[in-house]
Formats: C-alpha cells, sequence, structure tokens
C-alpha cells in the first residue's frame, strides 16, 4: 500500500501542540520601525547635512558658533569621528551618497551663494565641477558620486526661489527639465533615474510650508500624492522614490517630530521622532528602513544628539526561524490529540477587539475612513450637530482642521489622505466635502438626491458610491462619482438606510440599516445581487473591507456587540466588540484583519472609547478521513 510521501512527495510532520501561523506571528510581532537615540556628535551643528546610513554615516558642514563650519564627522552606529573638513565651510549646503563617497553640493547665504560642489573618497574631499547656477537654502539632492541629480532651492537675487534641476554624470553637471514646483529646504531621496523631493518652501505668502511631492524618472518630474504633514528643512533617505522615509522639518506652528514613509503610491505616517527638530544632518540611502538624524536644532535649541530609525519585529517577507513549518498551507499531525491538522487560507478572521484611545469629543451619527493606524472621523453630534474632525495614528486621536459645514448621518468613502463626506441631514444635504490629509474643500458636485444615513465607500474622493437612506422612508438609490459628477445606477433590491457599505464602485457590499434587516447585496457596478444574510443586521453599525472579504459589527437598538466575518460566500460570527455601540465611526477599507469603531452611543449615552480589532485570515482545521 502507498504511503503518503509516496503519494504526494513529502512527510507529514509531527508536532505536540498547534504551531502559531506566521500570519498570526506578524501579529503578534509586527515588524515595524521606530527612532531610538544614538550617539552625540562632536560639533554641534544646525543647517549642515550628511549622507550614508545609521550604521555608516557622514555629517558636513553647517552652522557651528561662532561661525560656518567645515566639519566633516562619520559614524559607526554607535559613535561620531572627526575626519578631514570640507575645503571651505558652508551652511544650508546638500549632501548625497554614502560614507565613502558623497558629494557636497552648493550652499550659502543670500547674496553669496555657490555653486560649488566636493568629493568625498572615505578620506578626503577634493574640488570637483561646479554646478551651473548657484543656490543654497538646503535644495535637494539625490544619488551617486557617479550619478546625481540636484534640483531646487533660493537662488540670489533673494529672495528668488528655483525649480532648477541639474544632472551629474560623475564628471560634469547638465541643466535638465525643471520641477514642477520651485521650492527650497524639502528632503530629497533616491538614485537615479528614480529619485524623489517633498516638502519644502517657497516664499509665496504667507510663506507655505509645502506637502508638494514630486518624482523623478531620469528625465521630468511628476507630481504626486502630498505628504500628510507639510513642512520644510526635514530629512530624507531612499534608495528609490518607491521606498522613502521623510522626517521632522518646520510645520505649523514650528518643528515638528513627524515620520512619514512613502511606498511609492502613498504615505503613512509612522513613528515619530523623540523630538521636534528641523535643519539637521541626515542619511541619504537605505530604503525606508535605515535612517538617521543629527545634530540640529531640536526642540527650538541647537542639540549633539542622533536618533537612529531602525526596525524590530518579524519581517513580513521572509519568515523568520521557528516559522517555516507553520506557514498558511501547511499538514501535520498533532501527536497530543491524535489528529491530522492542516493550515487553512481564506477561512474566518481569527481575532479580538482591544482598547484603543479615546476620542476627544464623544459623538453620534459620525462617519469615520482609513485605518486603525491612519483613521479619521469627523461630523456627528454631540449631542448639537458638529463639524469636528479627528484623525487617528494608532496612539492617540488628534483634532484637526473642521467640516467647512457641521453635518451629520452622512456617507464616507475614501482614506485618512483621500477622504469625502457626502450627503447628511443637515441642509444642504446632497452636500459634498473632500479632505486631502489636512483640510476639507467643498466639492461643487453634489448628488441628484439628497438623503440622509446612507452607506458609502471607494478607493478615495474621485471614485465613490452612495447607496440608500432616507427620506423615502427609506431609499434604493445609488449612486456613483468618477471625480466629476455623480451618475445614479441601479437601485438595491432591499431599500433601507443607516446601513453600512465597504468596497469600490464596481465591487460593492451593502449590509444591514433600517428596518432591522440582515440583508446583504453585492454590487458589480451596474447592478445588486442578494447575497446571503447575516445573522445579526442592525441600523447604524459599521463595516469594513471588501465585497468579498470583510467584517461588520455592532449596531443596533438596543446595541449589540456582535462582529460577523464575511468570506464571500456566508457569515461567520466571530470575536466582538467589547461594547456594543451604533452611529460610531469606522474605518472603511482596510481588510477584514484590522479595523476601528470609535464613539457612537451605547443605549443612548455617549461614549468616547476606540476598539481597535487584529486578525488573522487563517484557520487550523481538523482533518477527518469521513
Amino acid at each position: 500500500m502507498a504511503n503518503y510521501k509516496d503519494i504526494h512527495g513529502f512527510n507529514v510532520q509531527s508536532k505536540s501542540t498547534d504551531p502559531t501561523p506566521y500570519a498570526q506571528a506578524l501579529i503578534d510581532n509586527p515588524y515595524a520601525g521606530a527612532w531610538g537615540s544614538g550617539g552625540t556628535k562632536n560639533t554641534i551643528v544646525n543647517d549642515g547635512t550628511g549622507s550614508g546610513s545609521n550604521t555608516a554615516g557622514l555629517a558636513f558642514g553647517g552652522v557651528a558658533p561662532p561661525g560656518i563650519t567645515a566639519d566633516t564627522e562619520t559614524y559607526n552606529g554607535t559613535s561620531w569621528t572627526e575626519v578631514n573638513n570640507l575645503n571651505a565651510g558652508r551652511r544650508s549646503l546638500t549632501g548625497t551618497g554614502t560614507q565613502t563617497a558623497s558629494l557636497a553640493i552648493a550652499g550659502g547665504e543670500a547674496g553669496s551663494f555657490t555653486a560649488a560642489v566636493e568629493k568625498w573618497n572615505g578620506t578626503s574631499w577634493t574640488e570637483i565641477n561646479d554646478l551651473n547656477l548657484a543656490r543654497g537654502y538646503n535644495p535637494g539632492s539625490s544619488g551617486t558620486t557617479s550619478a546625481a541629480l540636484a534640483f531646487g532651492g533660493r537662488v540670489d537675487p533673494n529672495p528668488a526661489v528655483t525649480a532648477n534641476t541639474e544632472s551629474f554624470d560623475g564628471t560634469s553637471w547638465t541643466e535638465v527639465n525643471n520641477l514642477n514646483t520651485a521650492r527650497y529646504n524639502g528632503a530629497g531621496a533616491g538614485v537615479q533615474p528614480s529619485s524623489l523631493y517633498a516638502g519644502g518652501h517657497n516664499n509665496t505668502p504667507p510663506g507655505n510650508n509645502l506637502t508638494v511631492n514630486e518624482l523623478w524618472n531620469g528625465t521630468s518630474w511628476t507630481e504626486s500624492t502630498d505628504l500628510n504633514t507639510g513642512r520644510n528643512g526635514l530629512g530624507g533617505t531612499g534608495d528609490t522614490n518607491t521606498s522613502v522615509l521623510v522626517f521632522g522639518g518646520t510645520g505649523t506652528p514650528g518643528e515638528t517630530d513627524k515620520t512619514e514613509s512613502w511606498n511609492g503610491t502613498s504615505w503613512t505616517e509612522v513613528a515619530d521622532l523623540a523630538a521636534p527638530s528641523e535643519d539637521f544632518c541626515s542619511s541619504a540611502v537605505g530604503g525606508n528602513t535605515s535612517a538617521l538624524r543629527a545634530s540640529g536644532n531640536v526642540s527650538g535649541s541647537r542639540s549633539g544628539a542622533t536618533e537612529e530609525w531602525t526596525f524590530s519585529g518579524l519581517p513580513p517577507s521572509t519568515p523568520a526561524a521557528g516559522y517555516a513549518d507553520a506557514i498558511v498551507g501547511d499538514l501535520y499531525y498533532n501527536s497530543t490529540t491524535g489528529q491530522f491538522k492542516g493550515i487553512k487560507d481564506g477561512g474566518a478572521p481569527i481575532g479580538t477587539w482591544a482598547s484603543g484611545a479615546a476620542v476627544n469629543t464623544a459623538r453620534r451619527y459620525l462617519a469615520g475612513v482609513g485605518s486603525k493606524t491612519a483613521g479619521l472621523i469627523f461630523g456627528g453630534g454631540e449631542p448639537s450637530n458638529s463639524a469636528k474632525t479627528e484623525s487617528y495614528d494608532g496612539t492617540a486621536w488628534t483634532e484637526v482642521s473642521d467640516l467647512n459645514a457641521v453635518q451629520t448621518a452622512m456617507g464616507s468613502a475614501g482614506t485618512s489622505t483621500s477622504g469625502m463626506s457626502a450627503l447628511g441631514s443637515q441642509s444642504p444635504g446632497a452636500q459634498v466635502e473632500d479632505w486631502n490629509g489636512a483640510s476639507w474643500t467643498s466639492n461643487p458636485h453634489s448628488l441628484n438626491s439628497p438623503r440622509q444615513f446612507p452607506g458609502g465607500d471607494g478607493p478615495s474622493n474621485d471614485s465613490a458610491l452612495m447607496v440608500g437612506g432616507e427620506p423615502s422612508p427609506n431609499s434604493a438609490l445609488t449612486e456613483i462619482y468618477n471625480g466629476s459628477s455623480w451618475t445614479e445606477t441601479g437601485d438595491l433590491n432591499d431599500a433601507r438606510n443607516q446601513l453600512a457599505g465597504v468596497g469600490t464602485v464596481t465591487a460593492f457590499l451593502a449590509v444591514g440599516g433600517s428596518p432591522n434587516t440582515t440583508s446583504a447585496e453585492e454590487f458589480n457596478g451596474t447592478s445588486w445581487t442578494e447575497v446571503s444574510n447575516m445573522s445579526n443586521g442592525e441600523p447604524g453599525l459599521g463595516a469594513t473591507g471588501e465585497s468579498t472579504l470583510a467584517i461588520a459589527f455592532g449596531g443596533g437598538n438596543p446595541v449589540i456587540a456582535t462582529n460577523e466575518a464575511w468570506n464571500g460566500t456566508s457569515w461567520t460570527e466571530t470575536g466582538d466588540l467589547a461594547n456594543g455601540r451604533n452611529f460610531f465611526g469606522s474605518s472603511n477599507n482596510s481588510g477584514n484583519t484590522s479595523a476601528f469603531a470609535a464613539s457612537g452611543e451605547n443605549d443612548s449615552t455617549l461614549i468616547t472609547n476606540t476598539e481597535e480589532w487584529t486578525a488573522a485570515d487563517f484557520e487550523i482545521n481538523t482533518v477527518t478521513t469521513s
């Protein structure tokens, strides 16, 4: 008789305990970056620059009272060592490269900007060919000593700002296509032909701290997704324009500790610097997983302190030792229970709700978008109606710019950097506002039919869907937004309000609502199809995920704490909320393994607390032979 190995080509492993699948291990020990304290720089400067990494760094130039310095120091991950100075001291310069091969580019003060460039070979600096255009105030730069880019900056006559870009081939500089937005004091990163320039200042009254982000493809600059926090005097590091970290700088009203990570598409706020900082020396290479911030102005005073950005936890791409035998798809024998078991993908999420930070203003009938580490809630009743907006970084809620109009019982779509508030109970009830990560703008394109308590979602404020609502008394209307207009399309099969919805304009799931309904429907971009009902459909519930993989939670009157998971075919009850609530703000498009539920109402009592859902999309199933 053939054995299992002969049939399938491998032995079944024997384990005394069930393993933890790697997906769950990542949740238990997530891969995340943080800033830690490093060695103190010997010469305390501000307005200097740097290059290299957090274990092999280089810092040079700047202001060290009583004047400008040519000081150069290397960093080994522990301490700073003074080495050979620049040939000419200067401030407001820019640097790029590694600890053993770097460029010191331009710099100086208004009226005496320089075009000088020096090359570092690991031992000493050598003057090489100048830029074509003298500039200062920390212009941007990226690249290596044989392929570099210099861009932006201030030029004489002061206070002119330039968009000029120059490319270096290892010998000489050539003017190439300009930036779209002239500015200085931004963060440059990358290596030719893949560079990025984010933030900065442009001297335009009232002197904007910019969120502008541009990408270089080797030929020209293209504007891309803006930073979440506008600032200048910040640091940046990255090998390409798809993997960058920017940090610190001067925002509004002053120095900031904010750090943002760029994945080629969007910016995500990650762990803050230990202290607000600006005009410091920073690394230039290492992707978004390695960075160095040294000296500069820290919390308002010149400092020699160093901070290092490093990651801890389990890398998401390569399972750590000990998890190689615990990956989804494994089959094994549990010698303790005497059962064959398999680790299956696609089951009901196994997870729990845990307590998060309290919101600043308790309310009901609010809306939310984003994820549990980058969330946004807005509007609602306190019980008086509100325009307040709060953002969430996974640790605390912060009050940010209000909606332009008081609004409650509205629908929402998008993300914490590209969000939408639509419809609602306040006049005019068809109004729309767009969120850009910093403020709300009234959208001139109102919906065709005013109503309140709709379900809504979509990937951004340029692509959204609003469905159902009241009056009528209950509506089945569906409207789709394409960035320029709303179009009515196929109606719901079950008219309702106070429902929840998740997905895109071509793949959407609508669930629950009033009257108390367990109905669930899927939308394909044209029409709605009824699918398996929920066990506990309720009005005022929350949902997050996509049309084929979602969770729906809370709602009801009286409130319930039930959480149900949707796998595209059926609903399964899973870990409940700690506090039943309805008409709360929730995440919308963060999958079925991560969510937040914020504020809302518990049987007529407003609550401030937030709950966060963490889960893995797997099951450990017992293998049967029947």
